[in-house]
């Protein structure tokens, strides 16, 4: 183990190691350039009610990919132009210590919450979502978990449709 900056420890990564770490961050990278592109063009595709509008309904996608490129590119410049080693075993070491099957197991349920939302509705949904992410995550207080989970359901739901008039699914909660 060796000691960082912070006085934290961090395992010791071999060549190899770093040279995975730096492929790993230059693929994110691209990955993430790729995305940023991919919003922006998607949100100049946006079409505002009134015409032509600074900022209207375009402005904060063109943003987020905007701000997603710049990022991206910083991120391929600090691992191709200029290679950082350090950052390489940093990355080399946190995917080595990545419980791997944990964030697969949240795609899913985030996949089955995808699925679910329209014929449960948003409430429900979110109710059962939240318990299952947090017990993924390690949470064990299964009954705060459902509270905090049909809490936020309820509150969003309210939110979003009473207040900003965005539409969410009542499905089999007929509220509103």
């Amino acid at each position: 183990m060796r000691g960082t900056a912070r006085g934290t420890a961090r395992p010791e990564t071999s060549g190899r190691g770093r040279a995975r770490g730096a492929v790993s961050a230059r693929l994110a990278g691209v990955a993430l350039l790729l995305a940023g592109i991919l919003v922006v063009v998607a949100g100049t595709t946006v079409r505002s009610p009134t015409g032509y509008d600074a900022s209207g309904p375009r402005l904060a996608p063109v943003a987020v990919g905007g701000l997603l490129v710049l990022l991206s590119v910083l991120l391929l410049v600090r691992t191709v132009v200029r290679p950082d080693t350090e950052h390489a075993e940093l990355v080399a070491a946190m995917a080595q210590a990545t419980h791997w099957p944990t964030p697969a197991a949240l795609a899913v349920a985030l996949v089955a919450y995808a699925l679910l939302l329209e014929p449960l509705g948003f409430i429900v949904a979110t109710t059962l979502f939240l318990p299952g992410a947090s017990w993924l995550l390690g949470s064990r207080a299964l009954l705060r978990d459902a509270a905090v989970g049909l809490g936020i359901g309820v509150v969003v739901f309210v939110a979003f449709t009473q207040y900003l008039g965005v539409y969410l699914p009542a499905g089999v909660t007929p509220i509103f």
